[in-house]
């Protein structure tokens, strides 16, 4: 039972180790995880904020030269100046503006009637544009970001227009004032950040119109991804961040995005998950292949300190085993034999059964080893252990040697009839052998057994029994040898039984 408590323990500590190694890596790397998940988040967001930052600064400023522009033209006294300093009252704000391309004032038929590139505007129509259009068309726009476009006065460079309404007196339209915005410049702000292999910056209108992105495609600009869910959850929300699919190449990312100020413009930042997680994934490779080589050492530990365990068990089995037989004759020893019968005649007691006890002695062996040796002594005494085992049959019969050339055996259950049976039949199997004893009457080698038999009651010795198996046999010895004789030790009520002696062996 210790011994398989011990093994159970065992395992069971191994389980927990290897258990308790599994938990504090996992929760080491989903820590990780976290925290470069957070750092990433936090990196996309400070670099939005930059950006943003910068964009609807200079956003910011061409509309505010834009209102600036239309107070002006409000201004009766503006046409009563000479054409240089019209030109400067009108367009000194604009030298302050970020990327900004071209400031025009065009009328309700859409042709330039004032330039901030030329004091003698440029003579050309954009009544085409989709900020003319939309301000022709629809009053309450406000503030406008058209399309991209290539610009016709900038020798086709790809633009955006900042455009507001100019209206009559009477509400009428009365034309629109637009500053161009070069998209070139913008890309040039986007390529010089380091997002990683993968990230990406893309400014959307608020309807889901890309108007710049890094890396730069010009067959992306100005198409419409208003109907990504992706975008739509871009432009639902003020700001955020989340981790996407991106709608334009496939690539999951984690997002973050933003509102510039109070323009209709939406900016993103967004990092590649595997380059984020890039350095984490070495590290959790590399973690899980200690932590797997570190369960395995357990297991391989547990396994060894097992197999040592079954050895010392079995090792200490055998020693168990020889510490109770007989080295000659491989029977159980005297020592066994004690145990077996004190085991017994204990169950005998409980039980209220018989139980009967055989001594078998080689007769004249003395004079045998003088004659022929005790190597040959030895042999006699080995095929007389093989006859006495072999002629018991029940699985808790036990012969043993008890000492020289005396042999016991143990009959549970047995009364002293079948005790005598089985005694004549080890008799007769000796004498069956034909071992030669030239000094012996017999001139074989034969035995003399003595048979008692007992059912023995609470309180009753133990001796009483193996004292009337030894008087049976000195009965035997006394009756010329080669014979079986018995005694009837009966319930072994008291210590005071009597039994015939022999006065030789």
């Amino acid at each position: 039972m210790k011994r398989l408590f011990a093994k159970f323990y065992l395992q069971l500590s191994a389980g927990v180790i290897v258990l308790g190694i599994l938990a504090v890596s996992a929760h080491t790397l989903w820590s990780d995880r976290l925290d470069t998940w957070r750092q990433a988040e936090q990196s996309s967001q400070n670099l939005l904020t930059a950006l943003a930052r910068d964009l609807a600064g200079n956003m910011g400023l061409l509309d505010l030269t834009l209102r600036g522009v239309m107070q002006d033209l409000n201004d009766g006294r503006l046409h009563d100046l000479p054409p240089e300093l019209r030109h400067h009252m009108l367009f000194d704000r604009a030298s302050t503006v970020g990327y900004l391309g071209s400031l025009l004032i065009l009328d309700e038929a859409g042709d330039v009637v004032a330039d901030a590139g030329a004091i003698v505007s440029r003579s050309a129509n954009f009544s085409d544009r989709d900020y003319f259009l939309v301000h022709r068309q629809r009053p309450d726009v406000g503030l406008y970001v058209s399309h991209p476009f290539r610009s016709r006065l900038r020798h086709g460079d790809l633009s955006i227009a900042i455009s507001r309404r100019l209206s009559h007196p009477d509400g009428r339209f009365a034309g629109v004032v637009m500053g161009a915005v070069s998209l070139s410049k913008i890309h040039q702000l986007f390529q010089d950040l380091r997002l990683g292999w993968d990230g990406t910056i893309n400014l959307f209108r608020d309807d889901g119109i890309l108007l710049m992105r890094k890396p730069f495609d010009e067959g992306q600009i100005g198409q419409d991804f208003g109907g990504s869910p992706y975008v739509q959850e871009l432009l639902q929300g003020q700001s955020a961040t989340f981790e996407s699919v991106s709608p334009i190449d496939g690539i999951r990312r984690v997002i973050s995005f933003g509102q510039l100020g109070g323009l209709p413009l939406v900016l993103t930042v967004a990092l590649s998950v595997d380059e984020v997680f890039a350095a984490w994934t070495r590290k959790a490779l590399i973690m899980s292949l200690m932590t797997g080589l570190l369960c395995l050492a357990v297991v391989g530990l547990t396994a060894l300190f097992r197999s040592e365990l079954n050895r010392r068990k079995t090792a200490e089995t055998k020693l168990r085993r020889l510490a109770r037989t007989d080295d000659l004759t491989g029977l159980p020893n005297r020592r066994a034999f004690r145990e077996a019968f004190e085991r017994e005649w204990r169950h005998a007691v409980r039980t209220k059964s018989s139980l009967a006890l055989l001594y078998v002695d080689a007769d004249f062996f003395k004079d045998f080893n003088d004659r022929y040796g005790h190597n040959q002594g030895d042999e006699v005494l080995r095929a007389i252990a093989c006859t006495v085992d072999a002629n018991i049959r029940r699985p808790r019969d036990m012969a043993a040697r008890h000492g020289g050339e005396e042999f016991a055996v143990i009959l549970p259950e047995t009364d002293l009839a079948g005790a005598r049976g089985i005694g004549e039949n080890i008799r007769q199997a000796v004498e069956t052998l034909g071992l030669v004893h030239a000094n012996s009457p017999y001139r074989l080698v034969t035995v003399s057994i003595g048979v008692a038999a007992v059912r023995p009651l609470r309180g009753s010795t133990r001796e009483a029994l193996l004292e009337a198996a030894d008087q049976a046999l000195y009965g035997a010895k006394a009756a010329g040898r080669n014979c079986v004789r018995e005694t009837h030790a009966g319930t072994a009520e008291s210590e005071d039984i009597a039994f015939p002696y022999a006065d030789a062996r």
